[in-house]
């Protein structure tokens, strides 16, 4: 079992979040969605730049924090 904060599998998480990403590409988020999409994209580039600096338990939490917003966008928009 990988260590859950290894860069092997922050990196996969990451290539994970950009396909969930191309899943709601096409929806115009407004309002408070728009503030959580946003979000969502800042933790994403916050857990790239930290595995960047091999600071893997940042990098980590970041990432999971972009998964768990944009679910639920995906969850209020019915793609999962």
């Amino acid at each position: 079992m990988k260590d859950l904060e290894s860069e092997e599998k922050i990196a996969i998480d990451i290539a994970k979040l950009e396909r969930n990403l191309n899943q709601v590409e096409d929806i115009k988020f407004e309002g408070k969605e728009k503030e959580v999409y946003d979000r969502a994209i800042d933790y994403w580039n916050d857990s790239k730049y930290y595995l960047e600096k091999k600071d893997t338990r940042t990098a980590f939490g970041c990432i999971e924090y972009s998964h768990g917003l944009l679910d639920a966008l995906r969850m209020i928009h019915g793609l999962i």
